[in-house]
């Protein structure tokens, strides 16, 4: 039994470490294409931009290989999963600053989690941070079937490193959202980090405008309604660039985890869906009303007429 549970460790490490290296030699073609969204690596510039892509891959393979030795790392990562996530994310920005600052930046772990970039990936944790992980383990594993089947049977390798592209990408988007918020004070940190186009305080300030409204859309309104319709959407890296797609995932049971506003979200999609098929059968009966008195009265009031003129020529 320990020699089976010591070559199953090696293939789960062997797989994770070849996944990885892929994702690393990847982060250097990381220019959007055909993604009409606004995400918060867009400010940096290329080579800060790949920087920190490499670190936080780099980060996240450390977490899940040190998660993988652990002898219960399946019932640790459902007690304390998120957590972890957490420490992953702060772990990844305070060696994102460390480098671009050239000496130790700690952050405030409290600060990090009332971020709401940190709040929307943290609900999101399970898909986006147990679920890859299950996979290096156990491709078949139950949790992947219930939300990816049956659209997915198993999750082959090329679909786990698509769940850890998005899982970086979304990891990355957090640490700048933060540095943004907390950082951007200082211009010499902007002069440093982020594109040209956004030392002007103009652009910048439209950009953080733009990302926060689109942030709260997501949160708020965009989030319920991808759970009601079974959908969620996935940053990929490829060597032609970055790509959002759109994929099945049946998440349903977090739907009832809603609350507040998201929850009124749901409600409103479910009125109006009960509203349009109220409408369609209402318009289906007056077309069929307007339809039969078209062809029935009308029809005989031509035909009487019709015969009083033929009638009428006879004579």
């Amino acid at each position: 039994m320990a020699r089976i549970k010591k070559k199953s460790l090696d293939q789960s490490q062997t797989l994770t470490a070849n996944i990885f290296s892929r994702i690393l030699y990847k982060t250097t073609f990381s220019n959007k294409k055909g993604n009409p969204f606004v995400l918060s690596i867009d400010l940096l510039k290329e080579d800060v931009k790949k920087d920190l892509l490499a670190i936080t891959a780099l980060r996240l393979e450390q977490t899940y290989t040190r998660l993988l030795e652990e002898l219960n790392s399946t019932s640790l990562m459902q007690k304390r999963g998120n957590s972890i996530f957490l420490q992953c994310i702060k772990d990844s920005c305070e060696d994102f600053l460390t480098k671009q600052y050239g000496y130790k930046i700690e952050i405030d772990l409290q600060t990090l989690k009332q971020s709401l970039y940190t709040k929307t990936i943290l609900n999101d944790a399970e898909i986006l941070f147990k679920v890859p992980f299950y996979t290096l383990i156990d491709p078949k594993v139950s949790i992947f079937r219930l939300i990816y089947y049956p659209i997915y049977n198993y999750a082959s390798e090329s679909f786990i490193e698509a769940l850890l592209d998005n899982l970086i990408i979304e990891i990355s988007n957090c640490v700048v959202y933060f540095s943004l918020l907390n950082l951007s004070s200082v211009y010499a940190f902007r002069q440093t980090i982020y594109r040209a186009k956004f030392l002007s305080l103009r652009n910048f300030e439209r950009f953080r405008n733009n990302l926060n409204w689109q942030l709260r859309i997501r949160y708020y309104i965009q989030r319920p309604i991808d759970l009601y319709n079974n959908r969620y959407n996935l940053y990929v890296l490829r060597t032609s660039g970055l790509y959002c797609r759109t994929i099945y995932a049946n998440r349903s049971k977090e739907v009832s985890t809603l609350k507040n506003l998201p929850l009124l979200t749901i409600s409103i999609i479910e009125i109006r869906d009960f509203a349009t098929s109220r409408l369609d059968e209402a318009f289906y009966l007056i077309s069929k009303g307007v339809r039969f008195t078209l062809t029935s009265i009308l029809g005989q009031t031509i035909g009487l007429v019709w015969r009083g003129v033929i009638e009428g020529l006879k004579k």
